[in-house]
């Protein structure tokens, strides 16, 4: 990530045991465009008191395991709280069940030790910018036999989130190429979901959904809006430059492609009667029915 940059004024709290990396995090972090304060401490008990005695930071970053108070029992404090800092773990643990209680608990993302400095600042970029309404709760559903659903208020943070942690869990792994369309269908149509289902409401809930199957990947994505009828929708690709004079007319953002470019990535795609209930399908194999 080159020149990355944080909104101008922001604090970070680096909670992190180990000395030589938790003062290599406050060094390169300081340097962020953007940022006026790092502070660093050693344990989810000197992160509080660091929060009791300063300004609101806008993003922690922390690790898990500590002394005298982990990071999971810290990051539960702090949604007690309702405190109001995007959420970052840097861990060397990958576990299933801990990933699924972190994001429980409100971390925007997580981060499995060794991790780049790229991909480090990217997430720190990330996270700040797709921070989730302290007043808004999600809720989680997770079994080890790949299935992972996420629903609560409309809103990005929350599609941003679930993509994030959708690829950590080792109970869903999937073969690259798949991976990406999977992703890529997840956040077509779950934008359409907040932004034309639910037209932004953050009094509506979103549904995002996954199943891993021996032999396909199932999406499913629910909203709360009046829905609308697919088939009504034009393919842009007929018409390039009457779709985008068409939307621009219409005081629509540059898009739209969205549906159509879904339908040719994923094997299988549905809606129900209503439209505001998607089910698209990809097959982990080519020949799979």
């Amino acid at each position: 990530m080159s020149n990355p940059s944080l909104p101008e004024g922001s604090r970070l709290l680096i909670v992190e045991d180990m000395d030589s990396l938790r003062q290599y995090l406050h060094e390169t972090l300081s340097e962020v465009d953007g940022v006026e304060e790092v502070v660093s401490v050693g344990d989810g008990q000197a992160a509080l008191e660091a929060i009791d005695n300063n300004p609101p930071f806008t993003l922690v970053l922390t690790d898990i395991t500590m002394p005298r108070m982990d990071g999971e029992a810290f990051i539960a404090v702090l949604k007690e709280r309702r405190y109001p800092a995007a959420i970052v773990v840097l861990t060397a643990h990958g576990q299933d069940d801990l990933i699924i209680r972190c994001m429980r608990a409100g971390a925007v993302d997580y981060l499995i030790k060794p991790v780049s400095i790229n991909d480090l600042l990217t997430a720190v970029c990330s996270a700040i910018h797709h921070a989730p309404d302290i007043e808004q709760d999600i809720d989680v559903e997770y079994d080890p036999y790949g299935w992972f659903e996420v629903s609560g208020a409309s809103s990005y943070s929350i599609l941003y989130r679930y993509r994030r942690f959708l690829g950590l869990l080792s109970k869903l792994h999937l073969p690259d190429e798949i991976a990406n369309e999977v992703r890529l269908a997840l956040e077509e149509l779950g934008r359409n979901a907040i932004e034309w289902g639910n037209q932004g409401d953050p009094s509506k809930r979103v549904s995002f959904s996954c199943r891993i199957m021996p032999t396909k990947v199932i999406v499913v994505i629910t909203d709360e809006g009046t829905g609308f009828k697919p088939d009504a929708i034009p393919d842009p690709s007929q018409d390039p430059l009457g779709h985008i004079e068409s939307r621009q007319r219409e005081g629509k953002r540059l898009g739209g492609y969205g549906i159509h470019l879904v339908r040719n990535i994923m094997d299988k795609i549905t809606w129900n009667e209503q439209g505001n209930k998607v089910i698209a399908i990809k097959y982990l194999h080519p020949h799979a029915e």
